[in-house]
């Protein structure tokens, strides 16, 4: 890889007799290599009642193998001055290995290790589950992640995707210490299984000592049932959760938006742009903050997953002031939907993703999210190369009818964490007002 643009041909592909996929780029420039593996399997196959397993799981795979334990894989990593992580997320896990090129086989040793032969053994277990409950209870005290959890599970709920993907106080504390090892028995297979190799080795010779890391590797076969989509809610409802102590509300309002392969998904990046993804030149930042002070920042954000994920406004604002901040986002939502986006903002939406696309390529860290991205929901590597000629290509009308499609303000979900009893008078006219206190949706075990 000579930098951008990242071209298809730059990308080595190699499907191994067992179903695993191994993937190459060769990064001349630094004498690293970044190792990525990577199944597609995620939070969304948490078992119900189990929430925050598979994120267990991906740091469970790091606690111990049947050669070694927890300390021998730390201090081989260190050894070779690499270094580790795992985690879990939306429809897919990762495992994450950097360490000098010189020291690839040996790096790819022990990555392989942990990923076919781990033990989870349960005291390791049991204190890792203690060091996550301890950081949950941490957010329970920080209300703009609160408000992300419960605007989330009202926009997904009925989905996998209702959880948060490090799971609830009530699913940790039941969580059995066997089910990181059940869940990685049925979830780590081969087939369901990408390694991305970037370094400085021509990509046939990555190719190989991926295929060696993983080539021995047999598995059981996988079935992947649909996951259900979420529902489009017929009415606009406002749940309001009591935090009599907070001088600033948390607003959310929630929506529905694609998944990730629609073939609108650029225009639909260029929508939210213009709509409230564009920072400062957003429509939600110049009315909202600009023209009327409600706020000191609003964004608009969006999730595009194996089925269509939530689309979100978050802001904050003054308790005097928050039915006022709700009542103007919910009219630059309705004169977005029902006008359209100009020519103007079309072109500079358009301007900023051609010229900040490639900036994003410029480390082998993002390099290999995009290319990873990418071939987790199946498309095609030459996405990397066309992005700014699509998105040159993207259309008003596209834009207005996705607007006019997605920005429902009469079927907005919104939540908003503060003082009650001073804003629930005022929100009354906004639609279906829900109060509940703040205990009840945090989730504490008693």
């Amino acid at each position: 890889m000579k930098g951008f643009p990242l071209r298809a041909e730059d990308v080595g592909r190699r499907e191994l007799d067992n179903g695993a996929v191994v993937l190459a780029i060769e990064y001349p420039k630094l004498s690293l290599l970044k190792v990525h593996l990577m199944v597609k399997r995620g939070a969304e196959r948490d078992p119900q009642g189990q929430e925050g397993l598979a994120d267990l799981t991906a740091e469970g795979i790091t606690l111990g193998t049947e050669g070694r334990g927890s300390e021998e894989i730390t201090l081989a990593v260190e050894r070779l001055g690499a270094k580790l992580s795992a985690s879990s997320r939306w429809d897919a896990s990762f495992l994450t290995l950097a360490g000098l090129m010189e020291d690839a086989p040996r790096l790819l040793e022990i990555l392989a290790d942990i990923t076919l032969h781990p033990t989870f053994p349960r005291e390791e277990i049991r204190e890792a589950l203690k060091r996550k409950i301890s950081r949950l209870l941490q957010l329970r005290d920080e209300p703009e992640v609160v408000a992300d959890e419960i605007i989330n599970g009202i926009v997904m709920e009925g989905t996998p995707y209702a959880h948060p993907t490090y799971g609830t106080l009530r699913s940790l504390k039941a969580l059995p210490l066997e089910a990181p090892s059940r869940f990685w028995g049925e979830n780590y297979l081969p087939q369901e299984t990408v390694l991305l190799l970037i370094g400085s080795r021509p990509k046939e010779e990555l190719l190989s000592l991926g295929e060696e890391a993983l080539g021995e590797w047999e598995g059981q076969s996988s079935s992947s049932a649909d996951l259900p989509h979420p529902r489009l809610p017929g009415s606009r409802r406002v749940l309001l959760v009591d935090r009599p102590d907070l001088t600033q509300s948390q607003i959310r309002v929630g929506l529905v938006g694609i998944e990730r392969r629609d073939e609108r998904y650029l225009p639909f990046l260029i929508m939210n742009y213009i709509f409230g993804g564009g920072g400062f030149s957003s429509r939600l930042m110049m009315r909202v903050r600009a023209s009327k002070g409600y706020t000191y920042g609003i964004r608009s954000t969006f999730q595009a997953l194996r089925t269509p994920g939530p689309f979100l406004i978050s802001t904050f604002s003054p308790t005097a002031t928050t039915p006022q901040a709700l009542e103007e986002i919910l009219r630059v939502m309705e004169e977005m939907a029902k006008e359209g986006v100009t020519e103007k903002e079309l072109e500079e939406a358009k301007n900023y993703w051609r010229g900040s696309f490639p900036l994003q390529l410029e480390t082998p860290a993002q390099v290999a999210r995009r290319v990873l991205e990418l071939e987790l929901y199946g498309l095609p590597f030459e996405d990397l190369s066309l992005f700014p000629e699509r998105v040159a290509g993207v259309r008003k009308e596209e834009v207005d009818e996705l607007a006019a499609e997605f920005i429902r303000a009469d079927r907005a979900q919104i939540v908003i964490l503060g003082k009650a009893e001073e804003m629930e008078p005022s929100l009354r006219g906004l639609g279906k007002v829900e109060v509940r206190s703040f205990r009840e949706v945090i989730d504490v075990p008693q």
